[in-house]
């Protein structure tokens, strides 16, 4: 999601690993990653984004190969954006507007605009894996139940935030994320609750971001179902598919 989401953002092997005394920083980041996203998945989700004035509900599949930093998004309703589909292919964004029967590539400049109005972004989508190799990693604090890990941005990284603070259990699940940007200014929450046995795993299936200078907005995105490690064919993750209209 799409930080992770969107966005983000599912566990490698295992459905329980506990975390190790030794196990460093990067290594449980690492672990929270598989967890996410696994090698390959296939899932269906309900979005709900919620402010002080409206509130609107958006369904999606997603199929998910992480070798080849391939995703694909296609939206099942409401009817006026059903059809409208993403594709990511390595750090190139592209979507489908049915309306228009056109696909468009996401530019630079456009990487920070909220997805689907959400309060995930569009370089959510795009920087799933980033968290990993462009930030240092240092544990800050350990508790009965919890590690929380501080990730700082590499001097030379090109990414949106310039510190992530994650809450890891000794399960090895992922509580929360708190997200800073280059000035050290809190912008983002995102929780994660609702721990379910999905496809013999034990994930969250709620992530809610909460935007900080946004008052009263909140986006939910809810795992309804997903399947792990199954082949997915490449034909999914291509520009040809954006364009089928109904498939799903």
């Amino acid at each position: 999601m799409l930080s992770r989401c969107l966005m983000l953002i599912l566990f490698f092997g295992m459905p329980f690993v506990a975390i190790a005394e030794d196990m460093d920083a990067k290594n449980i980041i690492q672990k929270v990653q598989d967890l996410m996203r696994s090698n390959t998945s296939t899932a269906r989700y309900m979005m709900q984004i919620k402010t002080p004035d409206w509130q609107r509900s958006i369904r999606f599949d997603a199929w998910d190969e992480r070798a080849d930093k391939r995703f694909f998004i296609r939206v099942l309703s409401p009817k006026k954006e059903k059809d409208t589909a993403w594709l990511k292919s390595g750090k190139n964004l592209w979507m489908y507007l049915p309306k228009l029967e056109r696909d468009i590539r996401i530019p630079a400049s456009m990487m920070l605009s909220s997805w689907m109005g959400s309060d995930f972004s569009n370089d959510d989508l795009v920087k799933m894996d980033s968290v990993v190799e462009d930030y240092h990693h240092r544990i800050i604090a350990k508790g009965k139940q919890s590690v929380t890990i501080e990730s700082t941005a590499k001097p030379d990284a090109a990414v949106v935030w310039g510190k992530i603070i994650h809450v890891v259990s000794t399960e090895g699940i992922p509580l929360s994320d708190d997200y800073y940007d280059e000035h050290n200014t809190h912008i983002r929450h995102l929780d994660f609750s609702e721990v379910r046995l999905m496809d013999g795993r034990r994930i969250p299936t709620l992530w809610t971001m909460i935007p900080l200078q946004k008052e009263g907005k909140k986006t939910l995105l809810k795992l309804e179902r997903a399947t792990f490690d199954k082949p997915i064919k490449s034909s999914i993750f291509t520009r040809v598919n954006l364009r089928r209209v109904g498939a799903h």
